[in-house]
């Protein structure tokens, strides 16, 4: 049996201080660099870092029940509720049954039309900004695009532009204050006062008062064709519904975890358009011939192959969800490693998406390996996890974004505005970028 390296640190603290400050690149460089698997902790809280795609693989898909998620997820509890994230065991398997059937490939497809229609709406706010300031921030548009699109598909709400980037506002919030939560090396008491904690309590209220008026209009009016009516209408093994509690606390999940990993993965394709004009051009043309000046529908998806492969290259070089948490429960051995009971688990997929089963092109941006005759790792890729609790709004978000890159590539020609350059990465909830996206739109 292999013993994992361990990776002592600080005779107190451990790692507390690195993990931190960088837990996107620790995670990744450790595994890595010590054969897909380290052992390190936090102050005295045993952590094991994992780039082994096959010993990922077991613990997410082959023998989850041993590998519950770990504390970071049931700290998102505190602000978006007792949603798929938050919760395991039967309330996971009663709430995965429901809400599976909104989710399948082939209803999901209808997301093409409506990030069509968004688009359109906000082409003349782009147009009116590159005429003001000669320069767009492509990820904060992004960020309002993906919000825009997910209102509309899963509450079926069109907002006002200052709505909704006050919304995102709040989500970002949230979302913020959970990771300073995570990453504590020893977290308040939520009965203390502290600003974290209170902020915790603020942005739920705040997204309470957001989304509870539409759950409970759909609990009343189900008869819609968005998801959330979709949802109102699920019913489990006994008949049951989703009481309003339940069905607001699925919808702040499904909407803090939908907008920002599909802004981020869209920021990252920006740049990446940007830095290849000929790319650009490839995905303008083949949009162009899908669109032919057609309608957007669910068959468009299927005329635009590049984009596809783009978008998987994004998520392969740039995955918003960098690391991936669980918690060991029983020892056990796996691919030849003992994994000890009562350790967390950082599956790095940052380190997964970059290591050695890439080859030599690793960190290089190439779409065209995902073309089928150049056989990708996909042993190696996980963007959206893999097994039990992957995620539910995989085929949305890979509709979602192939519809973004096209209508904007189709629209505009993209170009880094002068004297901007592309940024470095932040690893807050998601691997965003840590500084604006400033690009020169010009039309097409």
């Amino acid at each position: 049996m292999k013993q994992i390296p361990t990776i002592r640190g600080h005779l107190l603290w451990g790692l507390a201080r690195e993990l931190r400050q960088d837990p996107l690149g620790l995670a990744a460089s450790l595994a890595n660099d010590h054969g897909g698997m380290v052992r390190f902790r936090i102050l005295n809280r045993p952590f094991i870092a994992i780039s082994d795609p096959a010993v990922a693989r077991y613990i997410l898909h082959k023998n989850p029940g041993n590998y519950p998620r770990s504390f970071h997820y049931r700290n998102g509890a505190l602000t978006i509720g007792e949603g798929l994230l938050s919760v395991e065991g039967e309330a996971w398997h009663r709430s995965r049954r429901m809400m599976q059937p909104a989710f399948r490939s082939d209803p999901v497809r209808e997301v093409a039309a409506v990030t069509a229609g968004c688009w359109t709406d906000m082409v003349p706010d782009l147009r009116s900004s590159m005429n003001r300031d000669q320069r767009v921030d492509m990820a904060a548009e992004c960020q309002r695009l993906a919000l825009d699109i997910i209102l509309r598909a899963l509450c079926g709400l069109k907002l006002e532009q200052e709505q909704v980037l006050s919304l995102g506002a709040v989500v970002k919030e949230a979302l913020r204050r959970v990771r300073i939560r995570n990453t504590s090396a020893i977290p308040a008491p939520l009965w203390m006062p502290t600003p974290n904690n209170r902020a915790l309590r603020r942005v739920r209220e705040e997204l309470d008062a957001f989304l509870g008026p539409v759950v409970e209009e759909r609990l009343h009016t189900s008869e819609g064709t968005d998801m959330l009516s979709a949802l109102a209408r699920a019913r489990d093994d006994q008949g049951q519904a989703f009481t309003r509690q339940e069905l607001l606390d699925q919808t702040k999940t499904l909407f803090a975890a939908g907008f920002e990993t599909t802004a981020t993965a869209m920021a990252w394709a920006m740049c990446e358009v940007a830095d290849d004009p000929v790319l650009a051009d490839r995905l303008a043309e083949e949009a162009r011939a899908a669109m032919a000046g057609q309608p957007v529908d669910r068959t468009t998806l299927d005329r635009l192959p590049l984009a596809g492969r783009v978008v998987e290259e994004v998520l392969r070089l740039h995955p918003p969800v960098y690391n991936i948490g669980r918690h060991s429960i029983d020892d056990e051995e796996v691919g030849g490693w003992h994994i000890p009971g009562g350790t967390d688990l950082l599956i790095s997929v940052w380190g997964l998406h970059r290591g050695p089963h890439w080859g030599e092109s690793a960190l290089r941006f190439d779409p065209d390996r995902w073309l089928p005759e150049r056989a990708p790792a996909k042993e190696a890729y996980m963007p959206f996890a893999v097994g039990r609790h992957t995620c539910i709004g995989n085929h949305f978000a890979l509709v979602e974004m192939r519809m973004m890159l096209a209508l904007i590539c189709y629209q505009f020609r993209l170009g880094w505005a002068p004297g901007c350059a592309r940024p470095g990465v932040s690893p807050q909830i998601t691997a965003a970028p840590d500084a604006p996206v400033w690009l020169r739109l010009e039309p097409r």
